[in-house]
């Protein structure tokens, strides 16, 4: 999918409008103004419906978490969004909190995407995955294990989301129902430190 980038996008908005404007003045520039004017307001609408969901989740999808969250800074309203992608918007930032660890501002958007309402089954599933993944690092078991109910409910069409699912449930299952003790908590803390090293 050929996606334009929002800086030529807005170059090329102004060009048309701006030039579509000026033609108007010209002799019989008017009916010659409408060559310029309509691709620039079909980029403006575009751009006001879509914002920069596209080339944010592109980023996202690449790692490049501080240029994803600039690209989708550039969004000039949200809340002017068609709704679909008004839940993405919230869903990216849900990713992109939940990358940087940052799990209470990644509850927040991934429920905030989820009121809004997502394109469809398989992007709800994975807010859901979100949820339970936060939640069991909180060691919140039941919410962990109530989100991954939710999840398994929906109808899944993609085979990478039925696999995070078992996936998800599979480790759900190895915590015990009431969570992890405070120092099996601190030892698989202490493990990761060294994991990491």
């Amino acid at each position: 999918m050929f996606i334009i980038p929002i800086r030529l996008r807005f170059i090329l908005m102004a060009v048309l409008l701006i030039g579509g404007v000026i033609v108007s003045f010209l002799p019989y520039g008017l009916a010659w103004s409408w060559l310029l004017l309509i691709p620039g307001i079909i980029l403006l609408i575009g751009y006001i419906l879509f914002g920069t969901i596209a080339s944010s989740s592109q980023l996202l999808q690449l790692g490049k978490l501080d240029e994803a969250e600039k690209q989708l800074q550039l969004t000039y309203k949200p809340e002017w969004l068609l709704k679909m992608n008004r839940g993405t918007y919230y869903f990216i930032l849900g990713a992109i909190e939940t990358q940087r660890r940052n799990f209470d501002g990644a509850e927040k958007y991934m429920n905030q995407a989820l009121d809004i309402g997502m394109p469809s089954d398989d992007f709800t599933a994975q807010i859901y995955l979100f949820l339970a993944q936060i939640a069991a690092s909180k060691n919140k078991m039941n919410q962990a294990r109530n989100a991954l109910r939710e999840a398994k409910n929906l109808n899944i069409t993609d085979p990478q989301v039925q696999g995070a699912i078992k996936q998800i449930e599979t480790e759900l299952k190895k915590i015990p129902k009431r969570g992890l003790s405070p120092k099996h908590q601190q030892m698989m803390r202490q493990s990761k430190k060294q994991r990491r090293r």
